[in-house]
């Protein structure tokens, strides 16, 4: 086994998996809270206007956080 191993430059190193795995967490997390503050949000905009509609579009915009989460937080390679 003559097989000759090459370093590996910095420039052209990938990040490791564990570094990736702890940066998609972060941003998972992140994405997370701002959600539950968007809860937090309705219960205020509630208590200061009455409107339960107002609060429930807080909500509502809310909603769609785990989509966008999976479609731009997720490190997958681009289709194509």
């Amino acid at each position: 086994m003559s097989a000759h191993r090459h370093p590996i430059s910095i420039t052209s190193a990938s990040v490791s998996l564990d570094e990736r795995h702890r940066l998609r967490v972060r941003r998972y997390v992140i994405v997370t809270a701002g959600r539950l503050l968007a809860f937090v949000l309705s219960a205020v905009v509630y208590g200061l206007t009455g409107n339960p509609w107002l609060a429930v579009g807080v909500i509502g915009m809310s909603i769609p956080l785990p989509w966008f989460v999976a479609l731009v937080v997720d490190d997958r390679p681009p289709w194509g």
